[in-house]
């Protein structure tokens, strides 16, 4: 072994394992800066703390090498290293030596990880187990998620929830896999349908004791007024609205409520119910289409809501699935509300009643907040006097409460007129449930051990998705009879039994079984299925996948292309957008920010729309295979009329998502810019860009920033008294050197997104933490890439970024191989991923060309 001599000390070189060139750059880029800040401390005469730095070398795999190292860049880092008292490192030595340190971490961590570039063995996630169970046994998707959300949450490494590697099976999910299967074997054999519960209201009760003409002149008094005008009036036959209570929600602006009540004695299970509402309108010239809203546990994880027109012939009709409690509990509020889209303001307070109405409502908070401060009995007695004096004039006050709105003419608005309305559930869309029938495909008559063969027979190759041996169909048939011998089970119920086994079974949870064979193998026809069916469509092959398996012919590549272009074109390629798609854009994170109040622009609506434009884009993106550069910069964008009207697009109406042409002062195309995604890289409060440039390196161009030193902090928000803006302030950051050398590659990427405020909104100047309308600061957006290409505006970032493309092929590449392989993607795939992106290039870098190249990769195709 070759020695460098470092003074009185030396250092190994490295005729380890580790790669060439890391060996090379140890002794160009480590050794020099070890030799002049180090050794004198850390060497073999004198190891301060008890460590030796003449001990690292370039293998970063060797026992304990990754975690020295990691200390080392720590500790230089933070300052700490070399201590004060000694000349300081150039900053650029230092940069560079912690560069190449995290590179090195980096490749080390997925060489672990991807276990020699061979798919481990794995079990199915959360997503994948409830599509399973669904297609398997022919249950409706809404009743089969609730079941499997007891799941232990899944780990997620390189991004994604599909890794070997993070996917773990301990006792906790175990013991919840046993659940779950029992549970869902209820849900598919079943001997007798739910009792059906009903909830019926035509406002007998309100007709009987319409509300009284003479009110409380304020909650608590005893001193009654005139109610005046109402906005419902009661008749022999339904009740008549001219308008809806306030929602006092901005996203519901033009619906107010007609009615609500609690469903706690219907919905005592999950399932689908029906509403059946008999209402006309007496549309008295309305020309505007008559709709209700329906409701249900809104502001809460079992929210459901439906909009329906109103059906002219006086019944309308809809079907909701609603949650009930499971296992006692209910996830959120059992209530219904019904809205009407009309709440014009006919009628309201009369104009002095209001006023003596806030004054006494504004008195009572501030006597609230002064009990609740101790304030001076001196002051105490001055708000009762005050009290004394509005409530002697709330006494005397003969008027009436409300009145008809002078501005508008109330006879020629509509009246909606309601006679009844009815919930009833759980209902049946066909008894028994197609599960049922598919399972015992000949009927219930039958009940002996050779029909629960011949049934398991025909769905055991489907749950393991393979050919199944005697025995293994004979281990699930010995679980039925043992069920009905020794626990006297019936023979639905022992199915049952045999059913949970099933789901519980290694060769259902698990893909990738391991192989007697060591070596490496070309995949059988079935696991080829499997591997294709759980890429594409995470879930298990179909029919016609299992029959080319069976026939041998799915290895062929005319046959294989011919199944690819197939499973994209169905509705279930879904769900690679949904678990693909959804992830690399990081939807699945975007609840963890909720904006601050002072962004008023912000509801629940944007809010929902914002977390799902990602996966529209990348929908139309896949299913009209077009360049993954539209990801970077699109004329196009895919949205509905709430986005639109935050984006500021004129035209667009209607909930539903499309396809918009857009021009370049529209400032949008891509994802960059979306305003889910620049709302989850803020923090609710102000743009994060250090956050959104770190976002853009990591999951555009698989290049991520090297982590900041311990004690490097965040960027702090504004204290009082001063007014910088995020750039300002990052300028404060940079004056340290070791900060400067990594925010000068790091900062440009975010900062160029700065127009782009908390919530996504455009904006010229800064807003947010204070700052309104125009009187914040002219944004500077303006910025240089690594090597050196400045960038004035959005568009010439976007313009640069694209000018990268090859660099994001390869890196969308690597994501989406990772994706399929299910394994970290590491230095061994390095000519893989190359001829991935050359093939995305030769083909335009449309999307399907990539996921014919994946699949027809040999990795893909290996064992």
């Amino acid at each position: 072994m070759a020695l460098f001599i470092v003074g009185s000390a030396t250092i190994s070189a490295p005729n380890d394992p580790a790669p060439p060139a890391a060996a090379k750059e140890f002794r160009e880029i480590a050794m020099p800066f070890i030799e002049k800040h180090c050794m004198s401390c850390h060497g073999e005469k004198k190891a301060q703390a008890g460590f030796r730095i003449d001990k690292l070398s370039a293998d970063f795999s060797a026992a304990k090498m990754a975690e020295q190292w990691k200390e080392v860049i720590d500790r230089i880092n933070s300052g700490e290293m070399p201590p004060k008292e000694n000349p300081r490192p150039d900053a650029k030595q230092a940069a560079a030596l912690v560069a190449w340190a995290n590179g090195q971490l980096r490749d080390v961590e997925l060489a672990a990880k991807n276990a020699g570039g061979r798919i481990p063995m794995r079990r199915l996630n959360r997503d994948e187990f409830a599509n399973t169970v669904r297609d398997l046994l022919k249950l409706d998707e809404k009743i089969v998620r609730p079941l499997t959300e007891e799941l232990p949450a899944d780990g997620k490494a390189e991004g994604f929830d599909r890794l070997g590697v993070a996917l773990f099976f301990d006792q906790a999910q175990i013991e919840r896999s046993l659940a779950a299967a029992e549970k869902i074997a209820s849900k598919a054999i079943v001997t007798e349908p739910p009792k059906v519960n009903r909830r019926f209201s035509n406002y007998d009760d309100l007709r009987k004791r319409p509300p009284p003409e003479m009110v409380e002149v304020f909650p608590g008094f005893t001193h009654k007024i005139p109610r005046g005008a109402k906005d419902r009036i009661v008749k022999d036959a339904y009740i008549e609205h001219i308008q809806g209570y306030p929602t006092y929600r901005r996203e519901y602006e033009g619906w107010g409520v007609i009615d609500h009540f609690a469903l706690n004695q219907v919905v005592t299970q999950d399932g689908y119910f029906r509403v059946r509402v008999k209402a006309k309108v007496d549309n008295r010239g309305r020309t505007e289409k008559n709709k209700f809203r329906l409701q249900y546990g809104m502001n809460s994880p079992i929210q459901v809501e439906v909009e329906v027109e109103l059906d002219p012939s006086g019944t309308t009709e809809a079907v909701m699935f609603l949650r009930g409690p499971v296992n006692g509990e209910v996830k959120g509020p059992q209530v219904f509300s019904l809205l009407w889209n009309h709440t014009e303001k006919a009628v309201i307070p009369e104009a002095k009643y209001k006023i003596q109405f806030s004054k006494w409502t504004a008195l009572r908070g501030k006597m609230e907040q002064a009990a609740a401060k101790r304030v001076p009995q001196a002051e105490m007695d001055e708000l009762k006097k005050q009290r004394d004096v509005l409530e002697k004039e709330f006494n005397a006050w003969t008027g009436v409460a409300n009145v008809y709105n002078p501005e508008m003419d109330v006879e020629k608005l509509p009246r909606l007129q309601i006679e009844s309305i009815e919930v009833e559930g759980p209902i049946q869309k066909e008894w028994p449930p197609f599960s049922h029938k598919a399972l015992f495909f000949a009927g219930d008559e039958r009940k002996d051990l050779a029909y629960a063969r011949e049934i398991f027979e025909k769905f055991l190759p489907r749950a393991y998705r393979r050919p199944v041996t005697k025995q293994e169909v004979e281990s699930i048939v010995g679980v039925v009879d043992e069920a009905m011998k020794t626990s006297k089970l019936s023979f639905v119920d022992a199915m049952r039994t045999g059913l949970q086994r099933v789901l519980c079974a290694p060769s259902f949870l698990f893909l990738e079984e391991p192989s007697n064979n060591p070596k490496r193998r070309t995949l059988t026809d079935y696991e080829l299925a499997s591997r294709l069916s759980y890429f594409l469509w995470s879930t298990m092959p179909d029919e016609e996948l299992f029959a080319l398996a069976a026939s041998g012919k799915l290895h062929e590549k005319t046959v294989l292309n011919a199944q690819i272009k197939r499973m994209l074109a169905d509705p279930k390629a879904d769900q690679l957008v949904r678990n693909f798609g959804g992830q690399w854009l990081s939807v699945r994170d975007y609840a963890s920010v909720q904006p601050a109040a002072e962004y008023r622009n912000y509801d629940k609506i944007l809010e929902q729309s914002a977390w799902e434009e990602p996966y529209a884009f990348f929908a139309e993106v896949l299913n009209k295979n077009l360049p993954i550069t539209s990801f970077i910069d699109s004329d196009f964008v895919v949205i509905n009329e709430r986005l639109a009207k935050h984006y500021d697009i004129p035209g667009v109406k209607g909930p539903e998502f499309r396809r918009v042409a857009i021009k370049p002062e529209n400032h949008r195309g891509g994802v960059l810019g979306m305003a889910g995604l620049m709302t989850y890289l803020a923090d609710g409060t102000r743009t994060l860009p250090l956050r959104r440039a770190s976002w853009v390196l990591r999951e555009m161009f698989n290049d991520p920033p090297n982590n900041p030193p311990p004690n490097a902090g965040d960027i702090q928000p504004n204290t009082a008294g001063k007014n910088l803006t995020v750039r300002q302030r990052l300028e404060l950051h940079r004056r340290d050197a070791i900060c400067a050398s990594c925010h000068a590659k790091l900062d440009p990427f975010g900062l160029a997104l700065e127009n782009y405020d908390a919530i996504g909104q455009w904006r010229e100047r800064f807003n947010g933490e204070g700052f309104r309308g125009t009187n914040g600061p002219v944004l500077d957006v303006s910025g240089a890439f690594p090597d050196g290409k400045q960038f004035k505006s959005l568009e010439e970032y976007k313009a640069g970024l694209m000018f990268r493309k090859e660099k994001f092929a390869r890196a969308f590449s690597t994501k989406l191989l990772t994706y399929a392989l299910c394994r970290p993607v590491g230095f061994t795939d390095r000519e893989l991923v190359d001829s991935l992106a050359e093939e995305l290039k030769k083909n335009e870098y449309r999307m399907h060309s990539l996921i014919y190249a994946i699949v027809g990769s040999e990795a893909f195709g290996m064992k």
